[in-house]
């Protein structure tokens, strides 16, 4: 509110004649606007009278004032018989109006030029500056090559300062390439109008490069990238518009700068051919490893998946598995060659030294499944292995039956001399032979009675 007692003699004069004005109903004496319409700097008596008008007659804050717009503020200057000075002091100008009532409040930002901006008033280069870049400090960005990253067009809105882009054509690129000259490219603004232009190549290839670089994609990655790639990496938009959806004519572009040269496509499918089979080829190499015992690849069938995987492929280059496999590095044992390889009575013999089927394999290079399946079809099983089953019994379960530890089960083997043989995985022993030794063991030995009660308190 404008404190009186605080007033100079020019603004108590200009004061009292607009109160008669209003009181009396007559118009302003003559000559009374035109003494101030070519000042320089603050035009006292407008200003005055425009902050009474505003603040006393109509009670508007600065806070009512931002929620006006400029014809509502002209509507109310003229309700209160303030036409003469809008006409020949600032020429219809409201905007310069309110910056020579309030030029404090502009200078602090607490009425921002920019509040205008619904009504286009952005022909001062400094003010749009100004505007855009407290904009920016607002949203808290440190660094002006962050700006691309960020959707401006709600932020503007936000801001309350869109209609800025009515003056580069609603082009984001163009507002922030005025604000911050030669720092932007138009790809890096995420908006389609980038591609439609007759630039659109040029800034595809800018946006790709950018794209490629921040990945660390390889030449070989480039080549293999599909659709979906394009699209993960966000280049969707640029591949439909500026390429008609083709991956071949964005990496044609990209590395020749062409689009539907004969050549250069000829050369660079024939690059994506070599780059892909030498892909397979390496991924082969991998799962085969994974399987392979050194140089040897033995019971493929045991992993299906690798097995069909390998048999599928095997098939398109008309080869077989032998062949595919061999082809990597590897040598293939099948159990349908072994067999007839290898004669039972020398697998006897073997396994009869106590040779476990892995050994057997080393010796007669051939593989653990193998062997195991001609003890089976030649012997009923491993030869080590006493008939009739029932009859025999393993340590363990001697062990799980009568209570009692694993050397002394062995220790009574071998002071009696019983039967003892030995598998891959258990030894066997005679139930007729241990289990009546067991049970005197357990009568007459003062050790074994003494320790049972002792861990049994």
């Amino acid at each position: 509110m404008i404190n009186i007692f605080k007033l100079n003699t020019i603004e108590l004069e200009a004061l009292t004649t607009y109160r008669e004005v209003l009181e009396s109903g007559n118009n302003f004496p003559k000559n009374f606007w035109t003494q101030e319409k070519n000042e320089s700097g603050i035009r006292v008596r407008c200003s005055l009278i425009t902050r009474y008008c505003l603040e006393t007659l109509e009670e508007l804050s600065l806070d009512d004032l931002r929620n006006l717009n400029l014809k509502q503020i002209k509507e109310r200057l003229v309700k209160w018989r303030l036409s003469g000075m809008i006409q020949r002091v600032f020429d219809n100008d409201i905007l310069a109006i309110l910056k020579n009532a309030y030029p404090k409040e502009f200078k602090e930002r607490i009425l921002k030029e920019w509040m205008w901006s619904k009504h286009g008033l952005w022909e001062n280069d400094d003010l749009l500056i100004e505007a855009v870049k407290v904009m920016v400090r607002k949203e808290g960005i440190m660094r002006v090559k962050d700006i691309p990253l960020y959707d401006w067009k709600k932020r503007l809105l936000n801001h309350g300062i869109y209609n800025i882009l009515s003056r580069f054509n609603w082009s984001i690129y163009k507002l922030f390439n005025f604000v911050y000259p030669e720092k932007f490219h138009p790809a890096d603004f995420r908006y389609k109008i980038k591609w439609s232009t007759d630039k659109s190549l040029d800034n595809a290839f800018y946006y790709m490069h950018k794209v490629f670089k921040k990945h660390r994609l390889k030449m070989e990655d480039i080549l293999l990238l599909n659709t979906s790639d394009f699209r993960r990496m966000g280049l969707a938009a640029m591949l439909v518009t500026a390429f008609d959806s083709s991956t071949l004519k964005a990496k044609e572009y990209y590395l020749y700068k062409t689009v539907g040269n004969k050549e250069n496509k000829k050369e660079l499918q024939n690059d994506i051919r070599v780059q892909k089979k030498k892909l397979f080829d390496e991924n082969m190499v991998k799962r085969l490893t994974k399987v392979a015992k050194g140089n040897f690849i033995y019971n493929l069938h045991s992993n299906s998946v690798l097995y069909a995987y390998v048999k599928r492929h095997a098939k398109k280059r008309n080869i077989s598995i032998d062949e595919f496999i061999s082809s990597y590095g590897f040598t293939y044992k099948s159990a349908s060659q072994d067999v007839r390889e290898i004669p039972k009575e020398t697998l006897w013999d073997l396994r009869k030294k106590g040779m476990t089927y892995v050994g057997i394999a080393k010796e007669l290079d051939s593989n653990p499944t193998t062997i195991s399946q001609m003890c089976d079809k030649y012997f009923g099983g491993d030869p080590l292995i006493p008939r009739p089953l029932s009859d025999y019994i393993t340590v363990q379960e001697v062990m799980n039956k009568y209570r009692v530890d694993h050397k002394t089960v062995m220790r009574i083997v071998h002071e009696n001399s019983f039967e003892n043989h030995t598998t891959i995985r258990f030894r066997y022993l005679n139930k007729h032979e241990i289990e009546p030794a067991i049970q005197d063991y357990k009568e007459n030995s003062k050790h074994h009675q003494y320790m049972v009660k002792r861990y049994a308190k």
